[in-house]
């Protein structure tokens, strides 16, 4: 009986030998947040990614921003994956479970009571945010109050158009011929933007919005333009 005992020991202490490595040598490569979970809300954040390097580092970002980067860890007796960002807070709740399903890896903890899951993708490229497609000029083509169209009296002579810099300036070309400037700022979770104009009398706006390489579409979702929505397209001149 001790024999077979201490058969079976060494032979758990081989297996976890050879999976140990095995698991790190899978959490390497860049990685896409496909969903995070905390208790019964979903948290997930917008286009985020994290790559996981053999030297025993990583970043982290949304889109083409990156947003952090430090050392990580895998502790294999205990299959628990850390990471630690000497610029950032501590943090308090300690790494994550590791598990793979298929190609897809998850992690999970608890935080203040409430269990936390993370789903990741590996992805070849950074993927991009409305941040990221925002940039750019666009010139209006539609403009509508209600659903119905105002573009004839809001730009009769066509002159509206939006230059997302991506130094989160604005500068909003008037139908009446200024030029108007602010800051941009995009929702972490969301895809809102809000502008927050420079200009004394300016009015802060958010709005949800759908955009790519080609068109970008407004939603006013603030108490001074929930009922209209505007349609741009891309432009690369003024």
């Amino acid at each position: 009986m001790k024999t077979e005992l201490k058969s079976l020991a060494i032979l758990t202490l081989i297996l976890v030998s050879f999976t140990a490595p095995a698991q790190r040598e899978r959490m390497l490569g860049l990685w896409s947040v496909e969903k995070v979970t905390v208790g019964e809300e979903n948290m997930t954040p917008v286009a985020k990614w994290t790559r996981i390097n053999a030297d025993g580092t990583y970043q982290v970002g949304n889109g083409w921003l990156q947003n952090g980067s430090g050392r990580w860890k895998y502790d294999a007796e205990n299959n628990r994956y850390s990471a630690t960002d000497p610029l950032a807070l501590a943090d308090e709740f300690g790494g994550f479970s590791v598990s793979f399903h298929g190609t897809n890896m998850r992690w999970q903890r608890a935080e203040e009571g409430m269990q936390v899951e993370v789903s990741l993708v590996p992805i070849e490229e950074l993927p991009r945010s409305p941040a990221d497609y925002l940039k750019g000029i666009w010139e209006l083509v539609e403009i509508t109050e209600n659903e119905t169209s105002i573009l004839g009296d809001f730009d009769p002579e066509n002159t509206h158009k939006l230059f997302i810099r991506w130094d989160r300036i604005y500068l909003n070309f008037t139908p009446e011929g200024n030029r108007w400037t602010g800051y941009w700022h995009i929702h972490g979770h969301k895809p809102e933007v809000t502008l927050l104009p420079h200009q004394e009398n300016g009015t802060v706006e958010s709005w949800r919005v759908t955009v790519n390489e080609k068109e970008l579409r407004m939603t006013g979702i603030s108490d001074s333009n929930q009922t209209i929505k505007r349609h741009y397209v891309r432009r690369n001149t003024f």
